[in-house]
């Protein structure tokens, strides 16, 4: 190894210990993750065909246990990808009844960190794998809380104009 080497190496050795301290990106949220989840992963509430905005075939799953946010408790309503049991997870939702818009926005800063752009009732998020919009609120007393993996770039869009 010559003398110049040794700084490069260094610095590489120093950013690697660095990000092992850092935790890991959300791929999702509770159970469901858009690196993994399929249909088949769905095994309680109800699930329907259904046409998604783009005109593509897809799922909705519903009434699924619901999700413990800050003092709150979320709907959980899930949207894949075809109807065969491999078919990805495309969206995930949350809807929050009595919805505290404070707490919901404290809940999401603390598992995704800052948001990417506030707006008047609208705070986003993004990471390495997923796009996130929290409408707070969505109505009065009702917060929805639309989670979608990057590549899915023209509900994104949607999303931003509702």
């Amino acid at each position: 190894m010559t003398r110049a080497a040794l700084p490069i190496l260094l610095a590489g050795a120093m950013l690697s210990a660095a990000c092992e301290g850092k935790p890991p990106e959300p791929s999702g949220v509770g159970k469901w993750r858009f690196t993994h989840t399929t249909l088949k992963d769905v095994t309680d509430g109800i699930c329907q065909p259904t046409d998604l905005n783009d005109g593509r075939k897809g799922t909705w799953c519903f009434a699924q246990v619901p999700f413990k946010i800050a003092k709150s408790t979320a709907e959980v309503d899930l949207y894949f990808l075809g109807s065969d049991k491999s078919a990805p997870l495309l969206e995930l939702q949350l809807k929050v009844r009595g919805c505290h818009e404070d707490e919901v926005e404290q809940w999401m800063r603390s598992a995704f960190g800052p948001p990417i752009e506030s707006k008047a009732s609208r705070v986003y998020w993004k990471n390495s794998f997923l796009w996130a919009a929290a409408m707070l609120p969505s109505e009065p007393g009702r917060c929805v809380i639309h989670f979608l993996p990057l590549a899915e770039n023209a509900e994104i869009d949607r999303i931003k104009q509702l």
